[in-house]
């Protein structure tokens, strides 16, 4: 299912598909960045409403197909995954800083709506993991492997609060934990520090980029 064109008859076949399952784990976890960091009057259209149809809507359509069971049961999970790039301003990836900050949000709130239901929503936030969005093929102190994440996104199911504070919410890798505690304890989410080094980091990101995209162009 390509999500990116948001059809209804896509929609209408995964609402047949899904009649009588007892669906109790939904992963919300289809999601989509920039190919490289650009500025925002820079970017392209199409790029602009995939990330947010993939990455907004996309959740919402599949959240409400999946959601009414669950009620009906008194029982479920719904694990949304959000993004540091979402939880700190990001400069040169803005529409996708937006997307996450979005789903951060929106899961709080819903959250809350089906917590008298016994259907427990979790908002997990990540900084990065070697996966092919994040395109870093090495593991390190702050990177963990796919694996790795994910065991520690179901060690920590039902915890939330954690780093931020906020309900609902979790940052389940201890590295990843502790940098969102030290930046939004000591430095603050959206200061002009943060702000800043975001904005160095992906301007240096999108020369290195542009750089090899140059070299591999004059192979050809």
């Amino acid at each position: 299912m390509d999500f990116s064109q948001n059809l209804d008859a896509d929609y209408m076949k995964l609402k047949k598909l899904i009649e009588g399952l007892d669906i109790s784990i939904l992963v919300n976890n289809v999601g989509l960045s920039h190919s490289i960091p650009v500025s925002f009057v820079e970017t392209a259209q199409q790029e602009m409403r995939d990330i947010i149809m993939i990455n907004c809507m996309a959740t919402l359509r599949v959240t409400q197909l999946i959601t009414p069971g669950m009620i009906t049961r008194k029982r479920g999970l719904i694990l949304t995954m959000a993004s540091f790039g979402g939880a700190f301003p990001t400069p040169l990836l803005a529409t996708y800083s937006g997307s996450k900050a979005f789903l951060q949000q929106w899961s709080t709130a819903l959250g809350s709506e089906l917590e008298p239901h016994g259907v427990r929503v979790q908002c997990v936030q990540s900084h990065l993991v070697t996966t092919a969005m994040s395109k870093i093929r090495k593991t390190s102190v702050l990177v963990p492997n796919p694996k790795q994440f994910v065991r520690a996104v179901l060690g920590k199911i039902g915890r939330s609060g954690g780093a931020q504070g906020i309900a609902f919410t979790s940052t389940p890798y201890w590295s990843h934990g502790l940098m969102h505690w030290f930046l939004s304890r000591f430095v603050g989410e959206r200061s002009g520090i943060v702000v800043k080094i975001n904005r160095s980091m992906h301007e240096d990101i999108r020369r290195r980029a542009l750089r090899k995209a140059e070299r591999e162009a004059k192979k050809q």
